[in-house]
C-alpha cells in the first residue's frame, strides 16, 4: 500500500500526485502538465524515492492508527508529530548556507 504525496510544480505552479511522475508515467521526472525536468541531476533516484517516500508514509500511517487503536493509557500528540515531522523536512530542504545563517540569526 502506498500514500499518495501531493506536490506543486515550481514551474507552472500546478499540484500534482508525485506517483505520476514516477516509473508508471508516461515521462519519469517531468511535470505532467507543462513537461518541467524535476531534479535534472537526480532523474534515476528522484523516481525511486518518490516511491520509497510513498510506501514509507503509508507504514507511517498504518503504525499510528494501531497505536491509536490500542488502549495505551495515552493519546499521540499528532499536532505536534505532524508539526515536527513538518519542521524536519523544511530544516533538511533548506541549503546548509541558508540555514547557517538563520541559525546564527537565532
Amino acid at each position: 500500500m502506498t500514500m499518495k504525496i501531493e506536490a506543486r510544480c515550481g514551474t507552472c505552479g500546478r499540484a500534482f500526485v508525485l506517483a505520476q511522475i514516477g516509473p508508471e508515467s508516461d515521462a519519469p521526472g517531468r511535470c505532467p502538465f507543462c513537461g518541467a525536468r524535476f531534479a535534472r541531476h537526480y532523474a534515476m533516484v528522484l523516481v525511486d524515492t518518490v516511491s520509497e517516500a510513498e510506501t514509507a508514509a503509508a507504514s507511517f500511517v498504518h503504525s499510528l492508527v494501531q497505536l491509536q487503536s490500542m488502549t495505551t493509557g495515552f493519546d499521540i500528540d499528532l499536532d505536534g508529530l505532524l508539526s515536527t515531522i513538518e519542521d524536519r523536512i523544511r530544516t533538511a530542504s533548506v541549503p546548509p548556507s541558508t540555514a547557517e545563517q538563520a541559525a546564527g540569526a537565532e
